[in-house]
């Protein structure tokens, strides 16, 4: 039942069959070499079926979509139909501008980072880990640790994300996307065109001598109009930001742009301090309505108070293994180490299925505001690359 919903989630998404079979098509003859392929379109019912020494599969779509077959010939076909509705069967340039007043920034403008706040979840987990086993192997050798190192080991898991978070917002406050509009020129060229695609790529390498708006427009429109370098298709879109925070009635939350080259959004949802950070991959990855979905998906995280819920499970786990340590394994003589190692397995399983439990109410939270096909989609351009893969 699963599987069939799953399915026709994905069939509601893909706006041309026949579009779809030939990219599948195109995509088994090049980079797979798949030698037999046989293809059935009409109007009610499009088919593929491929056979290699993958083994065989079949793709069919009508009011649903049917993948049959085994191995990994149908895994491939599942991934090539993730691929399509990721990238809409196409490679794109972007070049993405935030323009605030009568200043234009440029990506290479903006903040960077390395890797989101979200990582932060894991140096704390890490972190838990590594404490516990220390204070183990101090109780192993009968070193009892003085009370106040261990009320800092409590509170180490509450006040370094805190600390963290605000250290983050200092970084990219210039990043700031309140006030301000993104402007994106978008080249979209055949998936398989790489001699247009790449000569581009080589040719954008020029635009970094480009100081306006108006200059940066000129030399895209140059690329538009090389026989070398035109795309298949070329538009230019401009995201309302202060528009799109007044339609979710989110005021009250920042929003930050960072240059990033991960499709990806974070959020912080912490005593304080609420906001949204938005890779510059994912905003030219996504149009304005998926942007919105991907916005109150994480608005939802700060809502539900998940990166609180997740600190004070990490916290409590904290307490746990401290109290085990310290006096639950000396009084009852029990073996340290595999009690400890059992007890850390279950709290980072706990936590674990509360951060999914989490994303799953998010995202019904997003869809109050949002389509739910809009998320979908949004969903699968984020992730598309490692469900491929």
């Amino acid at each position: 039942m699963v599987a069939a919903e799953i399915y026709q989630t994905i069939r509601e998404l893909i706006k041309d069959p026949q579009s779809l079979i030939n990219y599948i098509e195109n995509y088994l003859l090049r980079a797979s070499n798949t030698p037999y392929i046989t293809k059935e379109l009409n109007n009610d019912h499009t088919k593929l079926i491929a056979n290699s020494e993958l083994g065989n599969a079949e793709l069919s779509i009508n009011h649903d979509i049917r993948i049959r077959g085994h191995g990994k010939a149908k895994n491939l076909l599942n991934a090539l139909v993730l691929r399509y509705l990721g990238t809409d069967g196409s490679r794109k340039i972007t070049i993405l501008l935030m323009r605030r007043g009568s200043r234009v920034y440029r990506v290479n403008d903006l903040p960077k980072l390395q890797s989101l706040p979200l990582g932060l979840i894991g140096l704390v987990l890490t972190s838990l880990i590594i404490m516990s086993l220390i204070i183990a192997v101090l109780r192993i050798t009968s070193i009892l640790p003085p009370i106040h190192v261990i009320v800092a080991l409590l509170l180490a898991p509450l006040l370094i994300p805190i600390i963290y978070s605000y250290i983050i917002r200092v970084r990219i406050r210039h990043g700031d996307l309140r006030n301000s509009q993104i402007i994106k020129f978008v080249l979209e060229y055949n998936d398989f065109d790489d001699a247009r695609f790449n000569n581009a790529l080589r040719l954008l390498t020029r635009i970094e001598s480009s100081r306006s708006l108006d200059e940066i427009r000129r030399f895209v429109l140059s690329l538009v109009g090389n026989p070398g370098t035109s795309p298949r298709n070329y538009y230019e879109e401009i995201i309302d930001v202060d528009a799109i925070m007044n339609k979710l009635g989110i005021k009250n939350y920042g929003i930050y742009l960072v240059n990033m080259n991960q499709c990806n959004a974070a959020s912080i949802g912490l005593p304080g301090i609420n906001y949204v950070i938005l890779t510059s991959r994912l905003i030219s990855c996504l149009n304005e309505r998926e942007l919105m979905a991907v916005i109150m998906h994480e608005v939802g995280h700060i809502m539900h108070g998940d990166s609180a819920k997740t600190l004070f499970l990490i916290s409590l786990a904290q307490l746990v293994n401290i109290a085990l340590i310290t006096y639950v394994i000396p009084i009852m003589r029990l073996p340290a180490i595999p009690i400890l190692i059992t007890a850390i397995l279950i709290e980072l399983l706990t936590i674990t299925l509360t951060m999914k439990l989490s994303e799953y109410a998010a995202d019904k939270y997003a869809m109050r505001f949002v389509q739910g096909k809009d998320l979908a989609t949004a969903l699968i351009k984020v992730a598309w690359r490692e469900l491929h893969n």
